[in-house]
């Protein structure tokens, strides 16, 4: 707005008869040629001032419209910005209240059978975060959106709930009766917003933190049946070395660390 109306302005003063007084014809001074532009791009049209030839009626309704035309779409860009960003920090706070680390939301998921109450949460949690996957293609500037509280940064949160997703699709033994509907629906929701971070924001990731391979003892303690510590160890280091290299890049570029995730990781 400043800008436009500096510009005006400038445009104005480039002739000193350009604007004058409606009630006595008289030129307007340079201060109140200021005044004129500034009513001019606001729509205001008070008409105690008005141009003093064709050329400046011209000049001052294409300002007016500039000043429409910007203001209007100001205001339809910016209002979804925000509640995209609202949404982004709903379902950080949704996320991070489940539990502070994968393990933990594991813990508290687990009712001695199966995992139906983290899964009771899947189809919010799909619905939020494909929705905010969609924000960023509609409005590519909320990605620069940080928030320094853990509970309400959207990196942290994704990928404490991707590492929830990986144990529970690679690290449990087949025995434990998992929700293939809900986990599959997790994944592919998991699965848009990595590609669309990876094809926008992080094409050649190069994190300068290796991802750590989670210490799952107290899920066994809690009667979780895991595979072996090897088997766990190729699938953390290996088998997802990609997917990880990436969830590290997005942590660092956010300023997070796997610390905020695991926060015993050495």
């Amino acid at each position: 707005m400043v800008g436009l109306w500096a510009g005006l302005f400038l445009v104005l003063l480039s002739d000193a008869e350009s604007i004058i007084k409606s009630s006595d014809q008289s030129v307007a001074s340079p201060l109140e040629k200021l005044y004129y532009a500034g009513f001019t791009l606001s729509t205001l049209g008070v008409g105690d001032y008005v141009a003093s030839s064709n050329v400046w009626r011209i000049a001052t309704s294409i300002g007016a419209f500039s000043g429409l035309v910007f203001i209007t779409a100001s205001i339809t860009y910016f209002v979804p910005v925000l509640s995209a960003v609202g949404l982004q920090s709903k379902l950080s706070l949704y996320i991070s209240g489940m539990g502070k680390t994968p393990q933990q939301i594991l813990t508290k998921g687990w009712d001695g059978r199966n995992f139906s109450s983290f899964f009771d949460t899947t189809s919010d949690l799909c619905q939020m975060l494909m929705q905010h996957t969609l924000n960023h293609h509609s409005y590519p500037v909320i990605h620069y959106f940080h928030n320094s509280q853990p509970k309400l940064a959207i990196a942290r949160a994704f990928v404490l709930l991707d590492e929830t997703q990986t144990i529970l699709r690679r690290g449990l033994k087949e025995e434990i009766d998992l929700d293939e509907l809900k986990l599959d629906m997790l994944q592919t929701a998991l699965d848009a917003y990595l590609d669309m971070v990876k094809g926008s924001y992080l094409k050649n990731p190069s994190p300068n933190e290796t991802a750590p391979v989670p210490d799952l003892e107290n899920l066994e303690a809690k009667g979780i049946s895991l595979k072996n510590s090897k088997e766990l160890r190729e699938i953390f280091t290996q088998q997802l070395h990609e997917r990880r290299k990436l969830l590290t890049a997005l942590l660092e570029m956010d300023g997070w660390t796997w610390q905020d995730v695991y926060p015993r990781a050495s």
